[in-house]
């Protein structure tokens, strides 16, 4: 009986240091760069930058993602990949099928829509929480400061001048696009085109 006792025992204990090290796992953070954001098994991914840390949580029955905002007090401050608003956060709801893009030093840049590129591009002001530019864009998006460079679609008529694969795109049933290169200083919103063009297909 008292060894029937000490197997129970050992079998509880067990449970216990294993739901322990469960919990661990789903709290633990580890900090990692924007670019390798760490996805939980709870639909959420996270981006940190040196002001601002950022909880995107998909949505389970429709396309885009919820967005929160947290304000870092420090540097070196961590906080949990976890999607609990809180006073001071900024919480952005999904209007058309919203992802993170990246950060800027005080704007926050979004990716929108469903369809292949182009995309729609959003960007945020996270000192005043407003919005304060669209676009629509392609990769690849750099990113200096507060400066965004990417590819933006153009008004201009994709010809074989301009789109050597027009002949291709239209023989597979595609579209074409002109889209030029341009930096976008978010503080001023001034957008200057460099003169480089790409002919891009579309759906």
């Amino acid at each position: 009986m008292n060894g029937m006792s000490t197997c129970k025992t050992q079998i509880l204990v067990l449970i216990v240091v294993l739901g322990i090290g469960a919990v661990y796992v789903l709290t633990k953070k580890e900090k990692t760069p924007i670019a390798e954001a760490p996805v939980t098994g709870l639909g959420l991914e996270c981006h940190d930058s040196s002001k601002y840390f950022v909880v995107q949580k998909s949505l389970a029955d429709s396309v885009g993602s919820n967005i929160l905002v947290k304000y870092k007090a420090s540097l070196d401050q961590e906080l949990p990949c976890a999607y609990t608003v809180e006073n001071g956060d900024f919480e952005i709801r999904n209007v058309v099928a919203e992802y993170f893009l990246t950060f800027t030093d005080n704007f926050l840049v979004l990716d929108s829509g469903t369809a292949p590129p182009p995309r729609g591009l959003v960007v945020y002001d996270l000192r005043s929480r407003a919005r304060v530019f669209t676009d629509t864009y392609a990769r690849p998006v750099t990113v200096t400061g507060d400066t965004i460079e990417y590819l933006s679609k153009t008004n201009q008529k994709p010809t074989l001048q301009n789109c050597p694969n027009l002949d291709d795109y239209t023989t597979s049933g595609l579209g074409a696009v002109i889209m030029s290169k341009v930096s976008v200083d978010l503080n001023s919103l001034n957008k200057t085109r460099s003169g480089e063009i790409e002919c891009m297909a579309t759906q």
